[in-house]
């Protein structure tokens, strides 16, 4: 008898690995992954930890949400139909939480829940299911290493910024000390001590 999770054979959740680690820099994540159904949640952490990130789990939003405030992560999966506080919900708490926080949201009920739904609540992925391994796999290291890439963006953005206004104000001084025009035929427009 083959070993499974969520009916899907080990051996292709081994072979996972080799697929993750030949798309990606070796970058470990900690994920929350949220769904009400048990072998899902399983499944979902199985393979992200053979990509070697740590998972933590929840069965629904509110748990979630204690989870998140417990401790720091990097990314969310959640479900959408789930009691006490769907996927939709969460995911919209947590963008106000955690604005950059990449979420990857899956559900069975895509005939109810768009992919459109999906992202205007916050959401950077969507997956149906049943979902392949390695469908969910190049769907979340994409989410990440656009996640990864935006960071990159927002920081190097952040650097030119404070440089600019930097070098607006070394110009601003100089101009105050009346080094524009040193001892030319324009000096006498500048008083440095207005």
């Amino acid at each position: 008898m083959i070993s499974t999770i969520g009916n899907v054979p080990l051996t292709e959740i081994s072979n996972l690995k080799k697929l993750g680690s030949s798309n990606m820099e070796s970058i470990h994540y900690r994920v929350l992954v949220v769904d009400d159904e048990e072998p899902i949640r399983k499944l979902i952490a199985t393979m992200l930890s053979q990509q070697g990130h740590q998972c933590i789990t929840a069965s629904n939003g509110i748990e979630a949400l204690d989870k998140i405030m417990e401790a720091k992560f990097d990314a969310l999966i959640t479900d959408i139909v789930m009691p006490e506080m769907d996927g939709i919900a969460l995911t919209k708490e947590m963008v106000k939480l955690y604005p950059d926080l990449p979420i990857l949201i899956i559900t069975g009920h895509a005939e109810e829940y768009s992919a459109k739904s999906a992202i205007a609540a916050g959401a950077r992925e969507f997956i149906k299911k049943p979902f392949s391994l390695p469908e969910f796999i190049i769907r979340f290291d994409k989410m990440m290493c656009d996640h990864e890439t935006l960071c990159k963006m927002k920081e190097k953005y952040s650097k030119m910024l404070f440089n600019a206004q930097r070098d607006s104000s070394e110009e601003i001084e100089r101009l105050k000390r009346g080094k524009i025009f040193p001892e030319s035929k324009w000096s006498h427009f500048y008083d440095p001590n207005d």
